[in-house]
Order: C-alpha cells, then sequence, then structure tokens
C-alpha cells in the first residue's frame, strides 16, 4: 500500500514537472512586445495592420544618418511627404541596382515608431515587375537568393559564351 501511494506521488510530480517544463517553453517561445525594430521587427509586426504605399522613388540607402533599424532603407515620396521604407539587409545586388530615383513602387508593410523615426517595416517590395518579399507574414525577414544558374548556364559563362 505505501509503494502504491509512493508511485502516484513519483507520477504526479513528473507530470507537474513536464508541466512546468512546458509552460517555461511556451513562455521562452511567446513573443515581446518590447522588441527592438530592427533586430526583432518580426516581434512587432502585425499582418492586419499592414497598409500599402505607392510612391516614387527618392533613395537607397544601407544605414540611414537619422538612425532607426539597421539595413536598407528605402525613402519614397508620396502625397508630398517622404515614407522611410525598411528593407532589412538581405536585398539583392540586382535588385539594390534596379531601385534608381524617379522610379515607381509599391510597398506593403506595417508602420511603426522606431528610435523616434516613423518606419514602414516592409512585407513585399512591388517595382519594375517584381515582387519582392522581405519579410514573411509574421514579420520575419527574408533573405533573398540569387536565382540560381543552371548546369547550362554555368559552363557557358565558363567557356566564354560558347556552347
Amino acid at each position: 500500500m505505501i509503494r502504491s501511494r509512493n508511485c502516484k506521488t513519483a507520477q504526479i510530480s513528473v507530470c507537474l514537472l513536464a508541466a512546468l517544463l512546458l509552460a517555461l517553453a511556451a513562455e521562452a517561445a511567446t513573443p515581446s512586445q518590447s522588441s527592438s525594430v530592427g533586430g526583432g521587427s518580426e516581434l512587432a509586426y502585425s499582418q492586419p495592420k499592414e497598409i500599402t504605399v505607392v510612391g516614387t522613388v527618392e533613395r537607397l540607402v544601407m544605414h540611414p544618418a537619422s538612425g532607426g533599424p539597421p539595413g536598407f532603407h528605402l525613402f519614397i515620396t508620396t502625397s508630398g511627404k517622404t515614407i522611410d521604407a525598411h528593407l532589412g539587409p538581405f536585398l539583392s545586388k540586382q535588385n539594390q541596382e534596379a531601385l534608381v530615383a524617379g522610379q515607381s513602387v509599391q510597398i506593403v508593410g506595417i508602420s511603426t515608431n522606431s528610435q523616434g523615426k516613423d518606419v514602414v517595416l516592409a512585407h513585399q517590395l512591388i517595382f519594375a515587375g517584381r515582387l519582392v518579399t522581405v519579410r514573411n507574414e509574421r514579420g520575419a525577414l527574408v533573405r533573398e537568393h540569387p536565382a540560381r544558374r543552371t548546369t547550362r548556364d554555368s559552363k557557358a559563362a565558363v567557356n566564354g559564351g560558347a556552347q
């Protein structure tokens, strides 16, 4: 009888310990709302709050003098005002070179405040027939992968274009 009682106590203890560990793991996985926009922008991102901004490219800069989250910032003009759109650090060289002053762009993202500056955290960037995904649906930055070359294209490049 005593042995049976000890077994039940041990089982309850194990279950409580498991529940505690699960609760701690869930707490660690739950995003904190007090995150910074730069490194943890996915924590502050809310897809239902997305807006669409259409404007004209002023300039693209890697580290804006005005502060804000690190990475590329696309400054666009719309309705007479300048919007700072954060594109993150992963914008491909091809897309960097394709974004030129005077070009029309559309940005889907959320407007937020970072270090006292209004910034649009871009989810998607649309320009010149391109759709660039900057962040996923939860706001995590997405790394752009350069277009893969086929084996045939690689051989042609090595041979100076001759096949």
